[in-house]
Order: C-alpha cells, then structure tokens, then sequence
C-alpha cells in the first residue's frame, strides 16, 4: 500500500513548487511591465533630447499632418501624424518623424498643441524649424520639445509596476530563503518581518500613482476646474499608510528580529506546543505580555477580481507569558497543552465542502513593552503527537495566571452580566442596549441590504420581473436582520433564583413579554450555548448564553455574554451561589 502521508508531502512540495513559480512569473511581468516604461516613456526620450542638443536647425515645409485619437475604457489618447520636406547640404530630404516622443498619450495637451502649430503653419504656407542630423542628415524632428509630463510619468507609473514586480520576488525569495534558514537553525521568523515595508509601498504607490496630474494642478485651477484640486487626496492618504508603515518599522528595530525556537518540532495535537522567543530587550520577571495559540483555516471566498482569502479560527487560547533574563535580552517562553482532536498543519487540498482550504497554527506575543506596543506572530507546524515541551513554566507562574484569568473573567462577567446576592437568593439580569458598537454595525449593515433591496423593487415595476426576485431577496435578508438587531438591543432579561426555584421575565423597552418558571437541583441543568461569534486581527471572540434544563424547556439565566473565559466564570459564579458544587 502507498505510503499516504509521503503522497501528501509529495503533493504539498508539487503545490508549492508551482505557487512559487507562478509567484515569480508574476512579480517578473510586473517588473518587466514596468521597467519598459521606464526606458521607452522616460529614459529613451530623455537620452535623444540630449543627443539633439547639438543637432542643425533648417527650414522645412509641411507636407501633411494629422492629429490622431484612440479612445479605450473611457479614455482619450492622442498623437500626430505627418510629413515634412527639408533641405541640408544641398540635399532634398523627406522624414515622417515629427517628434522625439512616439505612440499615443494624454498626459497634457502637447499632441494638441503641436498639431495646431503644424496646420496653422501647413495652412499659410509658412516653413517650421527643423532638428538635423549633421551625421545623419536623413534623421530629423520638427519637434524638440522637452515633455516634464512624460518623464513623470514614465518614471512613476512605470516605478509603480516596477516596485510590485520587484517587491513580490523580494518577498518570494525572502520566504525561501527564511524557509531554509528555519530548517537550517531550527528558528522561526516572525511575519512582520515585512509589514512594514509593504505599507511604505502601498504608500509610495499612492503618492506616485497620480504624479502627472500633479503638473495640471494649478493650470486647470485657473480655468476654474477646482474638483482636481481632489487629486491631493491621493498624496496625503498615501503619506498617512507609509508614514504608519515607517513607525511599525522603527518598533520593529526598537525590539529586534525576535527569534522563535519550538520544542516539540513540529509541536503536537494531542501534546504540547512549546516554544522560546528571544527578545533583544531586558524585561521584568512578571512583563504584561500575552501569548496566544491558534489554529486557523484558510480559504478562499468569491472568483475572479473578487476572490479573498478567508479565515476562520477553529481552536484559540491564551497565557502569560514567562520571562527570562537572557545575554543580551530577555527569553520569553511559553507551553500549551493542545487537544487531540484539533486538526494538524495542512496545505491546501478540497474540503468537505468541495472549498480549497488549508490550516495554519500560529503562535503571537502581544503587550506593552516601555510605552511601546509589542506585537509580533509566528506560523509554526503541528502534527499529531504526544510529546511534551522542554520548555515547562514554574508551576507558581501557571498558579498565577489561571488566578489572574478567572478574576478578570469574573470582573467581565459582572460588568455585562448584573448579579446580585439578596437575602431572598441571586438575582441576575441581561441588561437592554448591550454590545452597542456591534450591534449599530448590524443595523448599518442590515439597512443597506434594505435599501438597496427596497430601490430594486421600486425599479422593479419600470424594469422587469427580474428586479422583483433580486430585490425581494435584498429586502427580506436587510429588514430581517435590521428588525432582529433592533429586538436584541432592546430585550433584557431578568432571573430570580431562590433555593431550587428559578423565576424569569423577558422584556422589551421594559415591557414584560413572557414569565418562566422551574427547580434547579443539579449542576448539570446549567450549562453555556455559544451564538454568535466574530474575529478581529487574528482574536475570535464568543457571545454566549447560560441556560438551564428544567421539566424538558430551556431557560435562559443570562444572554449575550462576550467570551468563553467569562460566561465559564459566570457559570461556576451561579453554581457557587446555589451550592451545587
């Protein structure tokens, strides 16, 4: 029988093989791409308007000139045709070169304008000046104008599609060669190692990108056309990205390469995934830093233009990190016991879902470091296995940070969740207008849906029947979720809980919609159920509620609590306070 998993190796070396030369032949047409722009737009006309300095100016006469246009996405480009009869040496000669400059642009009105100048003059009879060759007598311009525009532009739309060609085969040799270096010494890079670099040229590409329009500033002011003065948007935005770009940059050197060493390599499902980062800086024992283990999958959502990639985190935890004076720096080490049924690094393959996806474990340090924020990442591998990590933080550490974690857990959960002991028992109540800032983006979300679902149904009645089913579907899904996030903004729920008995009433704007009732004898009728959830810069987060089996029904005690750490303390809260455990 084939060995199964050299076949996956086997696949996953042919997938990447192929991504990296795909990688490499994109970034190369991009780089070529733009450094032909460079030489034919910029260079090339630059270097023959020096090589005509010193070129003979003659008489000549007009023969024919025209101005042509090409029209393409919306665009209008121009350029000039024509011919013109001159006289050197004794010598009649006839030369169809009009200027230095050739193919069709519009990055002025220099076309214009020379076209005009050779009618007017081909119109009166009247000769023009012409550039000559002395060594070359048959080579010729009639015109020697100097274009700033073109050189502008040559040099930044050209640099543009330069710097990505260039910029993604840095990047791709960059990653083989840090993908041999970890295989060498066993030491992981962190990925902002290029961050920064990548905002500094997505600024640089919005400063550059619209650079000849900046020539036309001030003459199409003046003709009263004030809505270019917009353009200056591109240059400020674009100075904003590379100037966030160069501060990720400087905290970067501030805190150094931060290398990573795993212990087991590759860490284990089932096992434990330790590890120790070197950090180029002297920190205290009990440093506020907290690391982060992740499991992720990857795929990939829509087609074409429009295809993203899409991440999902699977299995998430925490601790704080133990740190260590180091030669030259501080040691930070970590160590996570992982589940067995966590699923293993993956490249990509078809799911079960017929969707190309793929799984990534990543490990991340985030905290304040002498008023500077530290925060860097590592994608690491892991198999299936059992084995532990040389690297055991003291158990006095790990007693602290569960203490710490339940009691911010348990302040959490206070915050969100009312709960009060009385003289008659525990009283817990859900309060209305919760989670606001979540909640309004629903509302902003859901209306759009409607709007836009709302004006095609209106359309619908001048358009067609087509209209009546896109926006009908537009309107029940943006009204649905507008009307459900409205009633979840308003509810509150309210829970008495006196010995086994357990009392509650929902409301809505504080009006009272329904009582419940039951007994509570065990620790096993209350238990957490996970609703929504949402992730934000790599960080998932839960809203759960705490419900409780009672004669066959369902009751809530407390809806809507943000994280899992803290509905669990909540839980073992309510459990303490009826002595069920």
């Amino acid at each position: 029988m084939p060995d199964k998993k050299n076949n996956n190796d086997s696949d996953s070396s042919q997938t990447s093989q192929r991504g990296g030369i795909g990688g490499y032949l994109f970034g190369g047409i991009f780089l070529f791409a733009g450094l032909a722009v460079m030489v034919y737009v910029a260079v090339l006309p630059g270097v023959r308007y020096l090589q005509s300095g010193f070129w003979e100016r003659v008489p000549a006469t007009v023969l024919s000139s025209e101005l042509l246009t090409s029209r393409s996405d919306g665009s209008t480009t121009y350029s000039v045709s024509g011919s013109y009869r001159y006289r050197y040496l004794g010598r009649t000669y006839t030369s169809t070169r009009i200027s230095q400059y050739s193919g069709y642009d519009n990055f002025d009105d220099y076309w214009q304008t020379l076209s005009g100048q050779l009618n007017h003059a081909r119109s009166r009879n009247r000769t023009v000046m012409a550039w000559v060759n002395p060594s070359d007598p048959a080579q010729a311009y009639l015109d020697r104008s100097f274009r700033w525009s073109s050189l502008l532009f040559g040099l930044t739309f050209g640099g543009v599609f330069a710097l990505v060609g260039g910029g993604i085969i840095f990047l791709m040799r960059r990653g083989v060669k840090e993908k041999a270096q970890t295989q060498a010494t066993g030491r992981y890079g962190s990925r902002e190692k290029s961050g920064h670099w990548l905002m500094i040229g997505f600024g640089a590409i919005f400063i550059l990108l619209p650079s000849p329009a900046y020539l036309q500033i001030w003459k199409e002011v003046s003709r009263g056309d004030y809505a270019i003065v917009l353009v200056l948007l591109f240059p400020m935005v674009g100075g904003g990205i590379a100037l966030a770009g160069w501060k990720m940059r400087q905290n970067f050197r501030h805190f150094g390469p931060t290398p990573l060493v795993l212990d087991p390599e590759p860490g284990h499902a089932g096992g434990q995934v330790g590890g120790q980062v070197h950090l180029g800086r002297a920190l205290p024992d009990q440093a506020a830093l907290t690391i982060w283990l992740s499991c992720v999958r990857c795929y990939y959502s829509g087609s074409g233009k429009d295809r993203k990639t899409r991440e999902d985190v699977l299995w998430q935890t925490r601790q704080r990190a133990w740190c260590r004076p180091a030669q030259h720096g501080t040691d930070i080490q970590f160590c996570f016991d992982v589940p067995a049924d966590q699923p293993v690094t993956r490249d990509r393959e078809r799911s079960v879902t017929g969707r190309q996806d793929w799984i990534r474990w990543r490990v991340a340090i985030e905290g304040d470091v002498e008023g500077r924020e530290l925060k860097r990442s590592w994608e690491i591998p892991v198999a299936a296995g059992s084995s532990s990590s040389r690297y055991q933080l003291p158990e006095a550490h790990v007693d602290a940070d569960e203490r710490d974690r339940e009691l911010q857990a348990l302040q959490s959960a206070n915050e969100q969740i009312r709960v009060e002991q009385t003289g008659q028992g525990l009283y817990l109540e859900s309060r209305a207008w919760r989670h606001l800032p979540m909640k309004l983006g629903l509302l902003v979300f859901g209306g759009i849906f409607a709007g836009v679902g709302t004006g095609l149904l209106v359309a619908a009645a001048s358009e067609g029947i087509m209209l009546y089913f896109m926006g009908g579907i537009f309107a029940l899904i943006g009204y649905l979720i507008v009307f459900s996030t409205l009633f979840t903004l308003g509810r509150s729920l309210q829970v008495w809980v006196r010995g086994s008995e357990v009392k509650i009433v929902r409301r809505w704007l504080g009006l009272p919609l329904y009582r419940r009732e039951g007994r509570l004898l065990r620790a096993e009728q209350i238990s957490l159920h996970a609703g929504m959830s949402s992730t934000s810069e790599g960080r998932k987060t839960e809203y759960l509620s705490l419900q409780a089996q009672v004669d066959g029904k369902t009751l809530r005690l407390a809806e809507g609590i943000k994280g899992r750490e803290v509905a669990e303390a909540l839980r073992e809260a309510v459990l303490r306070a009826l002595r069920l455990v």
